[in-house]
């Protein structure tokens, strides 16, 4: 298939163009071309995952894998969501806590991951609380780039499942997240 291996390597070219760039007005354009791409091929990688692409093993397939992401940084929602796709989760997205709530209210999702600081600086928990109303055994796990032993103890208190610091290394991420959902599973 030649079109998507040009279309990746073209955001892959893009983004090593935009980290070599030091003309900052050369540099938003990249990024502008950057951003294009990568929504061509998260939504080339939506359409491949909905018809034919199937990694799971019967193991994980026995497990829910509708996975609620919720971050209000644009590139963030562009780039993690396709790439969980591709390790078998269903994945709707949300960039605020008004979207994540009315997602919540609309889907059943077996999994949320979503930044700690949304559109305010904690609410990451309200969409949490939210989330384990409509399913208590959806597996929470809050991202932050800005850690704080305060927030680290109410994740601890409010029990949410795991607490990650960005940038979050994909690999480690996602076996968290089968772990966890293996975990919830067996435990009913």
């Amino acid at each position: 298939m030649p079109t998507p291996d040009k279309k990746t390597k073209n955001w892959k070219q893009l983004a090593q163009q935009a980290a070599g760039e030091k003309n900052p007005q050369k540099l938003l354009a990249i990024i502008d071309e950057l951003n294009a791409a990568l929504e061509e091929r998260e939504n080339e990688i939506r359409g491949k995952s909905s018809k034919s692409f199937s990694p799971q093993t019967s193991a994980t397939k026995q497990i829910g894998r509708s996975l609620l992401f919720v971050d209000d940084e644009p590139n963030i929602r562009m780039t993690l969501p396709p790439v969980l796709q591709t390790h078998g989760f269903e994945v709707r997205s949300a960039a605020s806590v008004a979207e994540a709530l009315t997602e919540i209210k609309t889907h059943k999702f077996d999994l949320l991951v979503s930044d700690l600081n949304i559109d305010q600086e904690n609410d990451g928990f309200t969409v949490v609380h939210a989330a384990r109303e409509a399913n208590p055994k959806c597996v929470t796990i809050l991202l932050t780039g800005y850690p704080a032993f305060e927030s680290a103890v109410q994740a601890i208190h409010d029990e949410v499942d795991d607490y990650i610091i960005k940038p979050a290394e994909i690999e480690s991420l996602v076996s968290t997240m089968e772990r966890k959902l293996l975990a919830r599973r067996s435990s009913s």
